[in-house]
């Protein structure tokens, strides 16, 4: 049965502005900002042997400055174009966490964890060639306190196995499946997943991939318009994009 996790919010405009904005390739990915509340502890997923040094304990979360450097930009990616995305503060939704297992992945749906992040920073990537044209990716990149960054995975992991039914955000926006996806061998841990369901009925199935290296997470959400069921986060845009961002991360 899904859950009513967020309760009545105006969530459902922020995802449809992200899957509008995401299907015409020139959209921008929007995220709201983490809510403030504790969730159930768990072991963190995915440790990828590709880990590098960029996940030194004593690091500073990067900067915007350094956020942006670490951006895919045009040109960066063969078959691929690549255009500014705004990623504007919106106001917090306060959930309560500890009440159902789906609270992590719901936060995950609208880009926060249960805490704010240092900076936040935002592209629109889009296949102009090959098996994924049709696929426009929003790529997000967050830094965070280190505990943060790693409790947040640690929470997200099981709430993706933890709720296959979905939750409901509000009356117009519902999530009637979650279904755990192959994360990549990226970063120091990953986590991958698909949402089914969508706003004012519809069925908009919605792909996200989150990579943590060191204390940044480098969000993935993909909507294809051409096999939408099937939807998954190219794994050329994480690879070049968590590339970049640890080579930034190293020089720092």
């Amino acid at each position: 049965m899904a859950r009513n996790v967020l309760g009545p919010v105006a969530a459902a405009t922020v995802v449809l502005a992200l899957v509008a904005g995401c299907g015409s390739s020139g959209g921008a990915g929007k995220s709201a900002d983490a809510a403030r509340s504790a969730v159930t502890e768990s072991k963190a997923a995915s440790a990828s042997p590709t880990a590098s040094a960029a996940s030194d304990s004593s690091a500073k979360p990067l900067t915007k400055a350094q956020l942006t450097k670490a951006l895919l930009d045009q040109g960066d990616l063969k078959g691929y174009g690549v255009q500014v995305a705004s990623s504007p503060d919106t106001p917090g939704i306060p959930i309560d966490a500890d009440e159902d297992v789906c609270a992590a992945v719901s936060m995950m749906m609208l880009f926060s964890l249960s805490a704010d992040p240092e900076a936040r920073v935002a592209r629109t990537v889009s296949a102009t060639s090959g098996d994924t044209v049709g696929t426009a990716t929003s790529v997000l990149l967050s830094s965070y306190q280190e505990a943060d960054a790693n409790q947040g995975m640690a929470d997200l992991k099981p709430s993706v196995e933890g709720c296959p039914d979905g939750f409901e955000v509000d009356a117009d926006l519902k999530v009637s499946a979650v279904k755990p996806l192959d994360a990549p061998h990226a970063g120091d841990e990953a986590v991958s997943f698909r949402l089914s369901g969508g706003i004012l009925g519809k069925d908009t199935p919605t792909a996200y991939t989150v990579v943590r290296s060191g204390s940044t997470l480098a969000l993935f959400f993909a909507v294809d318009m051409t096999t939408p069921k099937t939807v998954t986060v190219p794994g050329k845009v994480v690879t070049a994009q968590v590339a970049k961002l640890e080579k930034v991360t190293a020089a720092s």
